[in-house]
């Protein structure tokens, strides 16, 4: 028979290994995913059939591989609180992507939206460029869209195609692309902002000649900080070649002037992402060497597609 002494220490390994078993070691900092979705359920309430079973194991495998990443980004269309909150547990955090300066023709509200479309959006032939500067559109983004993720339990939000100030470098579409991160902000939400470097850059001039104040914290002020807490840029070191359906090494030209921004961003207090499409091992050990010495994050994407 065991000692109670004995016990003690067995008891105490026991519970270490359920606590790494509920809590596995993160494989990865940081992935991109809004090809991945779960299974959906056709009915609430469970039946204990074979497909239904079936279905749970599918859907808790997917929620298994997100939980090996540190940080990741996904479509929120089919994730539950439940889903965020098994995520939250095993300290994943989880970004819901929020396309801002661009509207599917897939999205369910299309018809009443088009409205306010400017033209096709070059390489994705179901998606156009919106007029962010009209207040029924950034009423629908932080009204509609963000309130619904914050109630789901996200732990921030993905703002995608800021790249629209790019194409549109209108004052309008400045002032509304922030009208709309002023907004944001009463969820208390983190957020970061993907593409838009000709948007960020203008913010942070502006906050470092004294237009905007980031310590003072209401809708009409703030800087990069108050508006949102980093970026993601993608196509650093690699450029996908939509003509070929295939991912090449990015310009040189193209590379440097990134580093350059990103050193902008990181200096404005900024954290930096980094998203990259099929690197070989020899780019990624450039992209590992230069992510580690200026403390950025990155993740090399298998395809376009952003899935698994």
């Amino acid at each position: 028979m065991m000692h109670r002494s004995a016990r003690k220490p067995l008891l105490l390994l026991l519970l270490l290994l359920a606590i790494f078993r509920t809590f596995p070691k993160k494989t990865a900092n940081y992935g991109v995913f809004l090809g991945v979705s779960l299974p959906e359920s056709n009915t609430k309430e469970t039946t204990g059939s074979k497909e239904e079973e079936t279905e749970h194991k599918a859907r808790l495998k997917q929620l298994a591989f997100l939980s090996g990443y540190k940080t990741v980004i996904v479509s929120p269309g089919t994730f539950t609180k439940e889903d965020l909150d098994y995520l939250k547990k095993r300290k994943t955090t989880v970004y819901a992507y929020i396309n801002v300066g661009a509207l599917e023709q897939y999205n369910p509200d299309y018809k009443k939206l088009r409205q306010f479309a400017l033209a096709p959006y070059e390489n994705w032939e179901d998606e156009e460029w919106v007029d962010v500067s009209q207040a029924a559109w950034q009423d629908y983004i932080t009204e509609d869209r963000a309130k619904d993720l914050a109630k789901t339990g996200y732990d921030g939000f993905f703002l995608d195609n800021f790249d629209v100030y790019d194409r549109f470098p209108t004052e309008g579409c400045y002032q509304g692309l922030t009208k709309i991160l002023q907004n944001l902000q009463k969820y208390k939400k983190a957020i970061l902002l993907n593409g838009g470097d000709r948007f960020v850059q203008r913010v942070i001039e502006e906050e470092n000649s004294g237009k905007t104040n980031s310590k003072v914290k209401e809708p009409k002020s703030g800087g990069a900080k108050y508006l949102f807490q980093g970026v993601n840029q993608e196509d650093v070191f690699t450029s996908y070649n939509f003509s070929e359906n295939k991912a090449e090494k990015q310009e040189k030209d193209a590379t440097n002037y990134y580093k350059d921004y990103l050193k902008k961003v990181q200096s404005a207090g900024l954290s930096v992402y980094i998203t990259e499409y099929e690197a070989d091992e020899t780019l990624s050990k450039e992209i590992e060497k230069y992510c580690k010495e200026n403390h950025f994050t990155w993740y090399n994407a298998p395809g376009i597609a952003l899935s698994r």
